[in-house]
């Protein structure tokens, strides 16, 4: 269940590493993170750590990376990043799992989530949150300069629990489901940690909602990978494939009848 998540990291002028942020690794040598962990003090992000969470941490080299089209560093939204590694992890190690993404539009099953990462000490922890519905959310967010449009867009999506105290704080972090695959627990990415804390306050905090129309279809794009199969749902191009199947078959049947008819007709008049 941890096996994809990561950590963002920067090389200091001292030549130390700092990993301020958390990001997703979803296969070949595609990392997901938000666009605000691409740079630090004017250091761009040039590490990511896997295997941290099970205690055989393997650093890769940063590629190339590319932000969401539509982010904008004064606000909030779309807070969405792609690196792209040197290497391919699972060329590196067979311990490196990528995680599916739950690409089915809400409700969430269960209306229960987990939120993986770390804290501000760096322990790692495993939290259970509750969802909080839209426009329950935008009543602790009115908008504001970074939430022009408060937490009502489809965009986002908000979560806590406030009978816990920690849990996850850094910016990236997963939000994610287990569901059962083939006789085994699959992680499935929903969000990715935007702005504030999550737990020990009544206050949620807002994700990046990855399922919505304009988050899943770039990240397939810009990833070149499909993740909409992932949970077993036919894709819209699969639903459309067979749509035009259907309308051939019934427009085949169609021209026969006319046809048989027609030679009927004929009959007739002869």
């Amino acid at each position: 269940e941890v096996s994809h998540t990561a950590l963002i990291g920067w090389t200091q002028s001292d030549g130390t590493i700092k990993f301020d942020c958390a990001g997703s690794y979803l296969g070949k040598n595609i990392i997901m993170t938000g666009a605000r962990c691409l740079e630090r003090n004017g250091a761009r992000t040039d590490i990511v750590r896997l295997g941290e969470a099970m205690g055989a941490p393997r650093d890769f080299h940063v590629q190339n990376m590319t932000v969401h089209y539509r982010y904008q560093a004064e606000y909030y939204y779309h807070n969405m990043a792609i690196i792209f590694l040197v290497e391919d992890p699972q060329f590196v190690s067979s311990r490196f799992k990528p995680a599916c993404i739950y690409s089915r539009p809400p409700p969430i099953p269960e209306g229960r989530v987990h939120l993986i990462g770390r804290d501000a000490t760096g322990t790692y922890h495993r939290t259970e949150l509750d969802l909080v519905d839209s426009v329950k959310c935008h009543e602790y967010y009115s908008p504001t300069k970074k939430l022009k449009y408060g937490a009502l867009l489809v965009c986002c999506m908000c979560a806590r629990n406030p009978d816990v105290q920690k849990c996850a704080s850094e910016l990236g972090s997963q939000m994610q489901i287990i569901l059962e695959r083939n006789g085994k627990r699959v992680p499935f990415l929903v969000g990715q940690k935007t702005i504030n804390r999550s737990c020990g306050s009544k206050v949620p905090g807002i994700y990046t909602r990855l399922s919505s129309d304009g988050h899943l279809p770039w990240i397939s794009t810009i990833a070149r990978m499909d993740f909409r199969d992932h949970n077993g749902e036919y894709t819209h191009l699969k639903s459309l494939v067979y749509i035009l199947i259907l309308l051939f078959f019934f427009q085949l049947a169609w021209i026969n009848t006319d046809q048989h008819r027609s030679f009927k007709r004929y009959n007739k008049q002869q």
